[in-house]
């Protein structure tokens, strides 16, 4: 049976990386090593948690796995338990709260990055890996139509609007104007080349892809944008059988 909690590591583990003094509690007190210096919050499951930490004069990363006092069930069981814990430590230390206030941006961030890129990988798979997902034929339809006319709006002459479409087509260009047109279509290839740019690194940081599928995936998304950023997160989900929960 496939662990609850374990397919949420990735983007826990990046919030809580920022939270360095309730890590750091939870390894003096809870992993009994008194004298670390620093640590880093992992990975967890829903039996564990592990983090990494540092010791003075030591230049080496050492590791410590933290049991939970009852094995989590679901996702939001995480948040309930970790700050319960975090809040049992810092008053055995005696020390201040360290997760009070609002949520730290940074954390956040770091967050929504981890849980796109850093993909859990199951031991059982519920579909290939390495698939490719088209977009959905009204997205393809609609991004490939909108961009089309963009271009054309942007950079063919006049004479050649009046020939090939409906005079409405030239009124239009004239009414936006030519130059903010063209601010739109590069501002839109800039958009798509950042989308696809996001989509070549999470390939390559999830492993799960041949080349030619990594290639596909980043193509893909340079033409088509959003919907094929949909599909890259719904294969994700696939893999890890998150879909049939909802």
């Amino acid at each position: 049976m496939s662990d609850p909690i374990a397919p949420h590591s990735a983007p826990i583990a990046a919030y809580m990386s920022v939270h360095e003094a309730t890590n750091l509690a939870y390894v003096r007190y809870f992993g009994k090593i008194d004298n670390a210096t620093k640590a880093t919050f992992k990975s967890l499951d829903s039996v564990t948690f592990t983090l990494d930490y540092e010791l003075p004069n030591d230049s080496k990363i050492h590791s410590v796995t933290i049991p939970f006092k009852t094995p989590l069930q679901k996702r939001e069981e995480i948040r309930v338990v970790l700050e319960a814990m975090a809040k049992e430590a810092e008053e055995a230390l005696g020390l201040p709260s360290s997760l009070t206030g609002p949520p730290p941006f940074k954390a956040i961030a770091k967050a929504i990055v981890a849980s796109a890129t850093d993909v859990y990988t199951p031991p059982q798979p519920q579909v290939p890996l390495n698939s490719f997902y088209l977009p959905q034929k009204s997205i393809m339809t609609t991004v490939g139509f909108s961009l089309g006319m963009v271009a054309v709006l942007a950079y063919c002459s006049d004479d050649y609007l009046q020939r090939q479409f409906p005079t409405q087509v030239l009124e239009l260009r004239n009414t936006v104007g030519p130059q903010l047109i063209q601010k739109i279509w590069k501002t839109l290839v800039v958009v798509h080349l950042a989308e696809s740019t996001f989509t070549l690194i999470t390939c390559i940081h999830r492993g799960w892809y041949s080349p030619l599928n990594t290639f596909n995936w980043t193509l893909s998304t340079m033409l088509f944008g959003f919907g094929s950023l949909l599909q890259l997160k719904k294969h994700a989900r696939d893999v890890t059988g998150l879909n049939k929960n909802k």
